[in-house]
């Protein structure tokens, strides 16, 4: 019997090769590619956004590329919306569906709300008809601090009244921060039960569910990484050869005919992406020059800057990607099987002639065989009781959680000056110089 369709989801860094690996799957598996990728829902900007080209396709028919018109909003509800019905139309058909991104954001919305963190959801946009018990009130949407008559409660004595009822949600938030204290005090009032509790029985699961399983198929998350050194390189290589296949008309062009900034109160606009901003005071003096002339020697050395601006600031975005996924993977129990791409990309620099074989055999080869392995992965439900040391500074005035947040201040120069002061006020030192100086 032919396997059951299968929802696969590729994340990992910026240039690792998440779009060739989802086409091989595809091609593999024999199934469709749903594009999670923020910036290249866009059909603006195609080589900025390293768009997936037509013939790297190869034949396989990809789904949410270039589908947002400039000037459009096409947010995480559109997404989850959209994509969900492609799903489902797919595996309704026995067709298997890779979805791939560089914003996993988009990727773990689409699949289940349960790998959403709560602070998440309640920094971006909801990303279903449902939200979490903390973020709605009683009659549907967000309360407010007058609805839940907490407008006057001092937020020492509300996070003493939470760290009494529920000690495990008090260790979570920041004692200054009133807005979810008062929120997880509602719960407690309205439901009788400890916030902690409610949330581990809304969100955090035994066993990963996906929205998808209730189809018949199989949820799977493969992530790519791979050594810094490699990707950096990697990204050095694709920045210039983005020059070098048109990236700086596709800039100039698309500043004469929409800006070179992005229009007030604009959301979701395709400059965010990166390699866009780098090369603003490049595209400003450009699109001023067809009034006023520039000296093609600035022109030249605002460009290299451009380049190498890109190069730089797409390498430190491929290292918080990886750091995220880890992060997922080990603190909130993402169910993710990581796939090593280093030795492959690697000859992808040095011996492009063994690339191939090696990418079949270490990649591809690899992620076939976590397709179709049965394990569970079941979560690592011990993080949320972790205790978090809280530190307050009596020289600042301020509450710190975590030992790297108190280090990080104690190395900070505002604390250094404040203790300074602090012990110029003991020693009655305010209004002299050095000690050893005289007044004066």
């Amino acid at each position: 019997m032919p396997s059951p369709p299968r929802v696969i989801v590729i994340v990992g860094p910026t240039g690792s090769g998440k779009s060739r690996l989802a086409v091989e799957l595809a091609r593999a598996l024999g199934g469709d590619v749903i594009n999670a990728d923020a910036l290249q829902f866009h059909d603006s900007l195609p080589i900025c956004t390293a768009r997936v080209r037509e013939d790297e396709m190869e034949g396989v028919r990809h789904h949410l590329v270039g589908c947002v018109k400039y000037g459009e909003y096409f947010d995480v509800r559109a997404f989850r919306a959209r994509a969900g019905s492609i799903v489902r139309e797919c595996v309704g058909e026995g067709r298997s569906v890779i979805v791939v991104g560089g914003s996993n954001y988009y990727a773990q919305a689409l699949v289940s709300d349960s790998l959403m963190d709560v602070r998440d959801r309640e920094e971006e946009e909801c990303i279903s008809d449902e939200s979490f018990i903390d973020d709605i009130g009683p009659n549907g949407g967000r309360r407010t601090a007058a609805e839940d008559g907490t407008v006057g409660v001092d937020a020492s004595t509300a996070y003493a009244r939470l760290a009494e009822v529920d000690p495990e949600s008090a260790q979570r938030l920041h004692p200054n921060d009133i807005r979810r204290v008062r929120r997880y005090l509602e719960i407690f009032d309205t439901t009788g039960e400890r916030p902690s509790d409610v949330f581990k029985r809304e969100r955090t699961m035994k066993k990963f569910v996906s929205q998808f399983d209730v189809l018949g198929c199989r949820t799977i998350f493969i992530a790519l990484k791979c050594d810094s050194k490699v990707l950096d390189e990697i990204l050095r290589a694709r920045v210039l050869s983005m020059v070098e296949n048109g990236l700086v008309d596709e800039l100039e062009q698309f500043a004469r005919c929409h800006g070179v900034e992005s229009p007030d109160g604009a959301r979701g606009d395709v400059r965010q992406a990166i390699g866009y901003a780098e090369w603003m005071p490049y595209l400003q003096a450009k699109v001023k020059m067809d009034s006023t002339p520039c000296v093609d020697s600035e022109l030249a050395s605002m460009r290299d800057e451009a380049i190498e601006a890109t190069v730089r600031h797409t390498c430190r975005l491929s290292r918080r990607q990886q750091s995220r996924l880890t992060t997922f993977a080990k603190q909130y129990g993402w169910p993710v099987r990581f796939v090593d791409v280093s030795d492959s990309l690697s000859k992808f620099c040095s011996e492009r002639a063994a690339f191939k074989d090696s990418w079949y055999a270490n990649v591809v080869h690899r992620a076939l065989e976590l397709c179709e392995h049965e394990d569970v992965v079941e979560l690592d439900s011990g993080n949320s009781s972790k205790q978090v040391a809280v530190h307050t500074c009596e020289a600042c005035g301020k509450t710190l959680r975590g030992e790297i947040e108190w280090r990080a201040h104690l190395n900070g120069r505002r604390h250094r000056k404040a203790s300074a002061n602090a012990r110029k006020r003991q020693r009655l030192e305010f209004g002299t110089k050095h000690p050893r100086l005289g007044r004066q």
